[in-house]
């Protein structure tokens, strides 16, 4: 791979609100900073190789934004459930685990875990992630 964009997802409604914290849906301010995300991404890199994604709903509806902006089904998209609540640990072993896959990646995924290892894999120049940011790391 040569690049790795990590994709926090974007705004979602608050816990209070829902019962289950996998079912909570994006909110209107949410989905347009997803547009947003997906358009800037797109521009600076028009073809990406693969889509991975949490299943939970709000990350899954980021990740369909951005899919969209590509022209993608979103079936194309792999909902990978490791990705949901994941620790450092897994999110790195995900992340070695396309090691082989040519071109860009894009994963999107929950906090802690993203900034975790956005930090590792950027030597600690990533301190924080809000909703809907994008981290790009060169991996070769």
């Amino acid at each position: 791979m040569d690049t790795l964009i990590i994709v926090r997802h974007a705004k979602a409604e608050s816990a209070h609100l829902h019962t289950n914290d996998f079912d909570r849906p994006l909110t209107w301010q949410g989905a347009n900073d997803a547009r947003d995300a997906a358009r800037d991404i797109l521009s600076r890199h028009p073809e990406v190789s693969r889509i991975l994604a949490s299943p939970a709903r709000r990350t899954a509806t980021t990740a369909e934004i951005i899919a969209q902006a590509y022209g993608w089904d979103p079936k194309r998209i792999i909902m990978d459930e490791r990705i949901y609540e994941a620790s450092l640990r897994t999110l790195t072993s995900i992340v070695a685990e396309l090691g082989t896959v040519d071109g860009t990646v894009i994963l999107v995924g929950h906090n802690p875990g993203v900034l975790e290892l956005c930090y590792t894999l950027t030597g600690g120049r990533i301190t924080s992630m809000s909703t809907s940011a994008v981290v790009e790391i060169p991996m070769q």
